[in-house]
């Protein structure tokens, strides 16, 4: 589970982690926090995590074997991982690799972190760009905000240009009123407010550029009606998902 008894996390983001698993998604991922780094003064994580079980049925001396080849390739990994990062931003980059499962990996190192910024491939098509992906298991367990986002090639600055605020309730939520703001602010752009999901406007959607959303006060057992996860479904941009002002939080400066 992401977040720490004694630590609270902030925005602008202070530490940001990013979900690593090579694909051009991930890149993109690494590229906007890159993007972010500097103007916030944040550090980057890199994570990427596979899970290694040998089979029960394995000797011991087989296992052994396995483990030393496991250590061999956590190491041509985690030198990939920092050649992949170099090739994706110029800001600098922790790598870490993780035996562990994804999901699990990440919510462990977002323990003190202030971000988690995760890819989605898309696969499951144009309806349903990320539900029942790790990017979604992510989002629903997190205790701070995540950002989703898609392979692309446009300006990284056109990102943080029109960022649609969105309210899962019908009641506005301040804490992500003031993070949308942090990140438009990035690049001189405007919060363009989207009001409720359920009344959004789907032309408000196209015009934006990222999409900022509350996500409500019952995490994790928190879901999507049909109507939110069609308009998240029609998104192609990226979505930043702001946990419930329950959550412990720090603003931090403007």
């Amino acid at each position: 589970m992401s977040g720490s008894p004694g630590y609270q996390w902030q925005c602008p983001p202070k530490t940001i982690l990013v979900g690593m698993d090579f694909s051009d998604a991930s890149a993109r991922a690494l590229a906007i926090a890159g993007f972010m780094a500097p103007v916030f003064g944040a550090r980057i994580r890199a994570l990427h995590a596979e899970r290694f079980e040998p089979p029960p049925y394995f000797t011991l001396e087989q296992i052994a074997r396995l483990e030393t080849e496991r250590r061999q390739s956590q190491a041509a990994a985690a030198d990939h991982l920092s050649r992949f990062a170099a090739g994706a931003t110029s800001s600098r980059v922790q790598s870490i690799i993780v035996d562990e499962p994804p999901v699990e990996a990440i919510l462990d190192g977002a323990a003190t972190a202030d971000l988690i910024i995760v890819g989605t491939h898309g696969r499951r098509g144009p309806g349903r760009w990320w539900l029942g992906s790790v990017a979604e298991r992510i989002v629903r367990a997190a205790t701070v905000p995540v950002l989703v986002t898609r392979a692309a090639d446009t300006s990284l600055r056109d990102v943080f240009g029109q960022v649609a605020l969105v309210d899962a309730g019908p009641v506005p939520d301040e804490t992500a009123r003031r993070c949308a703001e942090n990140f438009a602010g990035l690049a001189g752009g405007q919060v363009i407010e989207g009001g409720p999901a359920m009344r959004c406007d789907a032309d408000l959607m196209q015009r934006a550029s990222m999409v900022v959303m509350a996500t409500g006060s019952d995490r994790p057992a928190w879901g999507f009606t049909d109507p939110v996860a069609r308009l998240l479904g029609g998104c192609q941009r990226p979505v930043l998902f702001i946990p419930a002002r329950s959550t412990h939080m720090q603003q931090g400066a403007s």
